[in-house]
């Protein structure tokens, strides 16, 4: 009689990403509820556009959005590529992270409005890219 093979438990990266995802929206949300305790009136006037104001749904709506795209995309290299789907997704993360540095500065806010933008892109990265990287199976 011989005995079945042990197989390690897998453990599921979808609670934890949903959580982060969730988190961030919630977080960016929050961030922009308090944006005007800051003096940031969350009006932006792009080149070309009239003037507009940021609301708070729209925070928490492009937060969740991102972060599941980039969960999307994470979950697919790491379905093609395993490990290197990982690493190449981190890299990427934070290379569109860095990037994103650009669009508030020519969103045409005060500069209380443009911290308050550059910060929430900076909660949706130290949100989502930990997290992704701890949780997934190929790390």
């Amino acid at each position: 009689m011989t005995a079945a093979p042990v197989t390690a438990p897998t453990r599921s990266s979808w609670p934890p990403r949903l959580a982060a995802v969730a988190a961030v929206a919630v977080a960016n949300a929050l961030l922009a509820l308090v944006a005007p305790l800051l003096g940031a009136d969350l009006v932006v006037a792009p080149p070309g556009q009239d003037p507009a104001a940021v609301s708070a749904g729209a925070f928490a709506v492009f937060s969740a959005g991102f972060g599941l795209l980039g969960w999307g995309v994470l979950a697919l290299g790491e379905r093609l590529l395993g490990r290197r789907g990982l690493v190449a997704w981190t890299v990427a993360a934070v290379l569109i992270t860095l990037l994103m540095v650009v669009p508030p500065l020519s969103a045409g806010g005060t500069v209380a409005t443009t911290v308050v933008l550059e910060l929430s892109h900076l909660v949706v990265a130290a949100g989502v890219i930990p997290v992704f990287w701890k949780s997934s199976p190929t790390s």
